[in-house]
């Protein structure tokens, strides 16, 4: 063994406080190595070399390269030192800051030991109560429900068209009142959480060109509807997250027309990235989002640009109570204003969520000072290699621990895992229109860590590609309302309030070529059996749900979940 196939660091998603009496330590350790043993010491840095303690470390997660162990310290006084201990093929090794050696020198420890200080309990990552067991539904406003009110003359494409157009310009004409009369249905449905793509006023379809961050779309319905939506969902229990744009605005802002005007004259010059004395389209001489030259970037390292940002958060948080914000092309924008913004959001509601659109590894954006957790692309990468066969059951389940040993704990359960989104293909069209294979990743989703998050229509299987297919108007006439497939659907979204997928331990294994997830929560629980092997799989147990299980057996492309009780 060398120090290459160990990997540990303090403070880190390797150690870190649960809450201000427990704290979790991991260690990493390649499986090349056979450890037979693995222990840390530990103890209060004051006479460490003297009075120390050892706990064993259990073997709870495995990807293709390491296996993780782990141990949870409960200490009155939340400071620690500590080494490890590891014994493989009757040798003695030990891990510090150090590095690896066969002895330790306990008297040197107090600059060779890992240390912890877990005393300032504003730096523990918690989910935040009010939210545990939410299930999310994401709605596109534009094409969720028109409610016929208000001016309509502008829309010109057909609701149930299936052949959208990419254009910026084609409306369907759903709005906010539309929303407020589809509450009851997804009350029903068992949505604890709205997320909205933005709703402020622009030009186009998606609104993520944004004119004005300070007013609601009219063709939506205005500042007053939303204000009724908001007090009507938080009636039913719903929150509602709005979908804030700060990475660019709209070539048509007020802001930005005012630097086309008057170029390097203009106060708001330096608000975004200019190559010349003017703002050109043709040469396009500004950095934008994409290439689009119609949304211009904005530079979040200055500090005007920053503090008009945190204006905009503040006023939907005071004034019109909103529960959480969804924060578009989140790696494009400073992590220093994210640090400012965070904390300012912390100031009027310790509740708000702040869910950031990074599709790729995030913890550099994680923390209590800045993102509660980030859209969870990875989590769909793991779903569809296995329900596309990709990957088998055991190769998923490694694929899963290398994603919640990924961040900490307290960010796992505050993650938005998506199957599909405005931006992606739907899940249903992933899964080559199979609902069996649909229900097994929404099924997965529900007993994963973190937000599970429907996007409209995923409920009764909507198909569609890339954009725009995949944000055609809600079929509110579709047959899969009476399907069993849509029941199973409502049952599972209700299941996910129990105490044991909201706050329960999670383990994943495979097992007889099944994927197995147990959710456990103060001694009972649930777990899950997915089968997409090609026999029947025969299980023990009370089946509580299930699909394609027949005596005891569950078929190819079935599930099974069980109560279960430790």
């Amino acid at each position: 063994m060398d120090l290459s196939c160990l990997r540990h660091q303090s403070d880190s998603r390797y150690c870190f406080s649960i809450d201000e009496r427990h704290v979790l330590i991991r260690l990493a350790i390649s499986k090349t190595v056979d450890a037979e043993d693995v222990q840390i010491i530990y103890g209060d840095p004051i006479g460490f070399s003297l009075n120390h303690k050892y706990l064993k470390l259990e073997l709870k997660h495995t990807d293709s390269a390491f296996n993780y162990f782990e141990v949870i310290i409960y200490e009155e006084l939340m400071r620690l030192m500590y080494v490890f201990y590891i014994k493989e093929n009757g040798k003695d090794f030990y891990f510090s800051e150090s590095g690896l050696s066969d002895r330790y020198i306990f008297d040197l420890a107090f600059i060779s030991a890992f240390q912890y200080v877990g005393e300032n309990y504003n730096d523990f990552v918690k989910e935040k109560e009010s939210w545990s067991g939410r299930v999310m539904y994401q709605i596109f406003p534009e094409r969720f429900f028109n409610s016929g009110i208000g001016d309509k003359s502008y829309v010109n494409t057909d609701w149930y068209s299936k052949e959208l157009v990419i254009r910026r310009d084609a409306f369907l004409g759903g709005d906010l009142q539309g929303v407020i009369e589809k509450l009851d249905y997804l009350k029903e449905l068992g949505i604890g959480a709205i997320y909205l793509t933005p709703i402020h006023p622009s030009d186009s379809n998606h609104k993520y060109d944004v004119k004005d961050y300070f007013d609601i779309d009219q063709r939506f319905g205005g500042k007053e509807v939303f204000f009724h939506l908001i007090e009507e969902a938080h009636e039913r229990d719903i929150k509602i997250m709005m979908d804030l744009v700060f990475n660019h605005m709209a070539s048509n802002n007020p802001i930005f027309l005012d630097v086309m005007e008057k170029g390097n004259e203009s106060i708001y010059y330096d608000w975004f990235f200019i190559n010349g004395v003017k703002p050109t389209k043709n040469p396009l001489n500004y950095r934008c989002f994409g290439k689009f030259a119609h949304m211009p970037k904005l530079n979040t390292n200055n500090k005007k640009v920053q503090d008009y940002l945190i204006k905009v958060g503040l006023y939907w948080a005071k004034e019109f109570k909103v529960d959480g914000f969804r924060l578009d092309v989140s790696e494009g924008v400073s992590h220093d204003f994210w640090n400012r913004f965070k904390l300012a959001l912390k100031e009027v509601d310790e509740d708000i969520i702040l869910i950031g659109e990074n599709w790729y590894n995030s913890e550099s954006y994680l923390g209590n000072n800045q993102f509660d957790g980030v859209m969870n692309y990875p989590f769909l990468g793991v779903v569809s290699g296995y329900v596309t066969g990709l990957k088998d059951a055991e190769e998923t389940k490694e694929a899963f621990d290398a994603l919640l040993v990924r961040y900490k704990d307290g960010h796992n359960r505050q993650m938005m895992n998506i199957l599909g989104s405005h931006d992606i293909q739907r899940f249903y069209h992933l899964c080559n229109k199979d609902k069996d294979l649909s229900l097994i990743g929404h099924l997965i989703m529900m007993f994963y860590l973190g937000y599970p998050l429907i996007y409209y229509g995923e409920e009764i299987f909507m198909d569609g590609a890339g954009d725009p297919d995949n944000r055609r108007g809600m079929n509110w006439m579709s047959p899969e309302f009476n399907s069993p497939e849509h029941r199973i659907m409502k049952d599972l979204i209700k299941l996910r309030s129990e105490k044991s997928l909201a706050k329960g331990d999670i383990e994943i294994s495979e097992v007889n070529g099944m994927l197995k997830f147990k959710r456990i929560y103060q001694g009972s629980g649930y777990c899950l059996f997915t089968n997409l092997t090609e026999s029947n799989k025969r299980i023990e147990g009370n089946v509580i749900l299930s699909n394609h299980y027949i005596n005891k057996e569950i078929e190819p492309g079935g599930f099974a979940i069980t109560k279960v009780f430790e």
